[in-house]
This record gives structure tokens, sequence and C-alpha cells, in this order.
């Protein structure tokens, strides 16, 4: 929807994508680009599609490109003849520059109707050689939604690919488009000599820059005849990420509610109160839900366990971390570590609250470990007596003296008041809670104190 509203070629959009992707592709450097569900493979792939992007980026030496889109959703079947035939069918419908490419027609209806096995790779070389002899330009195939073909095709396929490549040197180069890394999606058979193409060069795309959400937003409203608020525009940013799919969802939700909203909501405190209203709605959309569950699950399952732990208080993987902020699932601002967006944030909240509801907190009172199912979590010495303290008096409620007289001493009984308490409990919370706006192993007792719940 995004590459819809802005205009035709999409050269508007995802310029930071877009400039340095066609740098690398004019250097003949294939490239392969990842990205977590719905961040915008598809869009990008097809931007890079059109010639008069090439031609905004490189002028004159533009025209000497010729990019074809491949969606691999087209595939008839998926095999070696069904992505042979799709390859061919596109290059035919690619443009005037192979439009009435007699030899490649000639080798697509021998793909199709083969005479025997041998015909169908012999006939799809016939073609792609045909599509390089009949012109000049150097051939870019984009291949987009690969993550299927690349891990069920037979690996001849990707070999041949390969050998292609290195005959045909500067004149053929590949994208592919994918959820996880080729080397990922398939290790340890001949498809990693086709992944070699690609080793230098990954692309691991991240949502929408917050310029293009604005113009996203701009360019929405206008279809109603609205204008968004400066604070609309910074709200939907914090909770959509830049992600397309959450984008379009929250974009929806917004109108609507603006539609109906009291004109003289303008801005400052009215409109803070207004956007407070949206949230609830967000939560209770079962679009927004479903693109949480896609993302989360187009992220591997130590991914997904780091995660959890980290929302968790417990320590995840350096490693993985790394990996979770390459991909831009993972945002470090100073020394936080958060995720890309709210939205994708309460999803992952709610999730791992579901995996830990019935582990527990327990204190090592001789090695000092605090864990949640056997998990550590790290605290500093104000929490640590703090967790400790509750843990001996567990399932009974510990009045704030006692809680002053048990962290802090009983030498500091007037100088800690409520606020500090509370402020303590609330990072505590933040570290062994699922959720920690709803907690479930250390809760209060309004007026008397706070209670640590047994398993």
């Amino acid at each position: 929807m995004l590459a819809t509203l802005h205009q035709s070629d999409g050269s508007s959009v995802r310029q930071n994508d877009v400039g340095p992707l066609i740098q690398l592709l004019k250097g003949s450097h294939c490239v392969e680009v990842t990205g977590f569900s719905n961040v915008g493979k598809s869009s990008l792939m097809r931007v890079l599609s059109h010639a008069d992007v090439w031609l905004q980026q490189l002028g004159e030496e533009g025209s000497a490109f010729l990019p074809v889109y491949i969606d691999c959703n087209r595939m008839l079947e998926m095999t070696e003849q069904g992505f042979y035939e799709l390859v061919l069918r596109c290059l035919q419908e690619s443009g005037p520059v192979l439009a009435g490419n007699q030899a490649l027609q000639s080798a697509y209806e021998a793909l199709v109707a083969p005479a025997n096995v041998f015909q169908v790779p012999l006939s799809f070389s016939n073609g792609l050689t045909a599509a390089l002899q009949e012109t000049e330009h150097n051939l870019i195939l984009l291949f987009d939604e690969f993550d299927e073909p690349f891990q069920r095709i037979d690996t001849r396929v990707f070999l041949n690919l390969r050998a292609k490549k290195d005959r045909h040197g500067s004149r053929l180069v590949f994208v592919t488009a994918t959820v996880r890394p080729l080397a990922a999606l398939r290790p340890g058979d001949h498809s990693g000599e086709f992944g070699e193409l690609f080793t230098h060069h990954p692309w691991h795309l991240a949502p929408l820059p917050r310029h293009d959400v604005e113009r996203y937003m701009r360019d929405f409203a206008a279809l109603s005849g609205t204008v968004p608020h400066g604070e609309d525009i910074d709200f939907v940013y914090q909770w959509t990420g830049g992600h397309p799919g959450y984008l379009a969802g929250v974009s929806r939700i917004l109108g609507q509610a603006t539609a109906a909203a009291d004109p003289r909501v303008e801005s400052g405190q009215e409109r803070f109160v207004f956007h407070r209203g949206l949230v609830e709605r967000f939560r209770e959309d079962s679009t927004l839900r479903i693109e949480g569950e896609k993302i989360w699950k187009s992220c591997s399952t130590v991914q997904q366990e780091n995660l959890r732990l980290l929302f968790s208080g417990l320590e995840p993987d350096s490693a993985i971390v790394s990996q979770l902020l390459k991909h831009h699932i993972l945002i470090q601002e100073r020394e936080e570590l958060r995720l890309f967006c709210r939205l994708f944030a309460e999803y992952v909240s709610a999730h791992q609250s579901k995996a830990f509801t019935n582990e527990g907190i327990s204190v090592d009172g001789v090695s000092g470990d605090v864990t949640i199912g056997g998990r550590r979590v790290s605290l500093t010495a104000l929490e640590y007596r703090l967790v400790s303290l509750l843990y001996e008096n567990k399932n009974r409620i510990v009045d704030k003296y006692e809680i002053v007289e048990g962290v802090w001493g009983d030498e500091h009984l007037l100088e800690v008041d409520d606020a500090r308490i509370e402020k303590l409990i609330s990072r505590v919370r933040h570290k062994v809670e699922p959720e920690p706006a709803n907690p479930v192993y250390i809760v209060t007792a309004r007026g008397r104190g706070y209670r640590l719940v047994s398993e």
C-alpha cells in the first residue's frame, strides 16, 4: 500500500535502501535482502524493478540495466521446471527490451513442453542466453519471496544459477529477498555455492524511517480529507516503529477515531488523552495481533528464547542480541536495549508472560543467585536485598517499615519515603515480571505492603 500511495515508481520511499543497493548492483554484486515479516521486502524489490528509479539514481548510466522482478509466489509448481518457467516468463513480461525475442520465446515453449527431462535445464539456459545476447543491458534478476523455493527445490537449480553468474559475470546479477539469510535457510549442501555469491553483501532491511512514516500518514489522511497532527505522527511512529503492516492497521484505527472525535481535540493534553484511548483499540485489533504473530514467527527459536530472557530481566546471549540488532528487531538507545516498536513489545511481553507464568522466583542464600525457572536474574545490591526479604517472607505481606529496615537499615527509617520504595519495587518488577504492569510475582497489598507469591 505504501508504494501505491506515494507514486508509481516508488522513488520517494526507502531512499536509505534504494540508492546504496543500486550502487552495489551497478558494481555487479549479488545482494541478499533479508527482513522480518511484512517489513517491506516486496515493496523494495518492486521499487528496484522500475527502470525510472535506475535513471533517477544513475542518470544516463541507469539505461544500461534491465531489472526484472520475479515473484516466486507465481510459480506454478515448486519444482525445477516450475522455477525455470517462472524466470523465463518474467523475462518475456519485463517490457519492450525483450518483447518479440523469438529465441527466448522458443526456449520458453521447449521448457513448458520438454521432450525429456534433460531439456528443462537446457531450455532455461538457452532462454537466459537469448535474453542476454539480444540486448546490451546488464540483467538484474530480483527474486522475491525466495524462501520456499530455495529450501525445497533441487540444489542443481542453484548450482546452475551460480554457473550462469560465473559465465556471464557483470552481465548477470541476482538479488534475493528472504526472511532469514540463505545460509540459515539451507545449510550444509551444494546450494552453499550459490549462497557464496551473496556473502559479502547482505542487506538487512529495517522498518520505514520516520520521514517515510510521515509521508505515508499525510497521504493516508488526504484520502479522507484530513490532516494528521504532529503529535499523531510521533505517536504512530512510536507504536509502529515504521513497520508497514503495523502502520496500515494503526493508521486505519487512527483515521476512524479522528473522524468520530470532537474537532476541538487539537493538541497538547487533549491529544494525549485521545491517543491513550486508542491504545486499547490497538490491543484488541486482530489485524495488529496477527502482524505481531508473524514477526514473532520470523524469529528463530533461539531468537525467541532470548527475547523472552530479555523481557524477564535475565541475561540474553550477546551473540543473539547482536543478530537481533542487525536485523532491526532490537534497537539500542544509549545503554538500553528495546524492541523496535511498542506494539511488538506488547506482543512479546504477552507471549513470554504465558511462557513464565508458572515459574516462580527462587533465591539461593548460599550463592546469592536469584532465578526464575532456573534462569538467573541480574540485580543490584538494593534490588537483591528486597527480593531476598520478600522471598524469606513469601506469601506473607511485608509492610513498608520492614522493607526500609531490611533493605536500607533501620537508621534510614525517616529518610526513605513511599516513593523511593515504589521506585525500587518498580525496578525489580521490570526485571522479574513477565508483564511489569500486571505483576504475578511481587503483588501489592494496597495500603499494607507487598507480597511475593510462591510458584
